[in-house]
């Protein structure tokens, strides 16, 4: 136990160093997933979309490949359903791989590092680009509804935050 005890951050302070170690050692094992294969991301990312072919015609300055638009949610039910496809992808499960490595990486620094204020403050960012990113993808862009496996990203993200930002001076002197 003291071998393991070794390389955990010190928790004096607090639980705060302990949540980071945890969180960062789940989101690089997640990464390391999003690598591996596409299951476990399309239990976070339910949507099914189809063609909008509601998008102008392509001219010389516009093509409709192009389109951040290029696909709509799909209706559950009816021909929309039946030609629906998720929108997780390789490339789109190593690209969020990779944040989630890096959101990792800087969190697992940062609970080593707490009374330092640039460290503390990234670890704050990436739990608030997670919250953005989830929120968005949820209300915005409709790549997700909130059930079972999208708790914990959610309760990570902005419970992270919210403990961040109320124990900033507590931590960073």
């Amino acid at each position: 136990m003291d071998q393991i005890k070794a390389f955990l951050p010190s928790g004096e302070k607090g639980l705060l160093p302990y949540y980071l170690f945890v969180v960062s050692i789940v989101a690089i094992g997640n990464s390391l997933q999003n690598y591996a294969t596409l299951h476990y991301t399309r239990r976070i990312y339910n949507g099914r979309f189809v063609t909008n072919h509601s998008l102008p015609p392509a001219t010389d300055r516009y093509n409709p490949e192009d389109s951040t638009n290029i696909v709509k949610p799909a209706s559950l039910t009816g021909k929309d359903s039946e030609k629906s496809k998720d929108q997780v992808t390789p490339l789109a499960a190593r690209v969020f791989g990779t944040y989630t490595f890096i959101a990792g990486v800087i969190r697992l620094y940062a609970s080593y590092q707490l009374e330092n204020p640039g460290m503390y403050q990234l670890a704050i960012w990436t739990h608030v680009i997670a919250g953005v990113h989830f929120t968005t993808e949820m209300l915005i862009f409709k790549t997700l509804r909130f059930s079972g496996p999208q708790i914990f990203p959610f309760m990570a993200s902005y419970g992270g935050t919210l403990w961040m930002l109320l124990q900033y001076k507590h931590y960073v002197q």
